[in-house]
């Protein structure tokens, strides 16, 4: 039987959309609403992404030159 997990949706986030997925009992994640399917390893992967920063450095030149 499938049960609705604490588990959002990239796809829908990305629309600003924010539906719970549905783990079904082959260990795979569903989307309802944009039947997007992902595996456990796939949304791990999606989550250690959104965990990168980009620190821009400002360049200042330098008018002593």
């Amino acid at each position: 039987m499938a049960k609705f997990d604490k588990v959002l949706c990239p796809v829908c986030i990305f629309i600003s959309k924010y539906i719970d997925l549905i783990l079904t009992d082959d260990g795979f994640y569903i989307c309802p609403t944009c039947n997007a399917t992902f595996s456990y390893e796939e949304l791990m992967q999606l989550y250690s992404v959104t965990q990168f920063t980009l620190e821009m450095k400002e360049h200042k030149f330098d008018s002593n030159i």
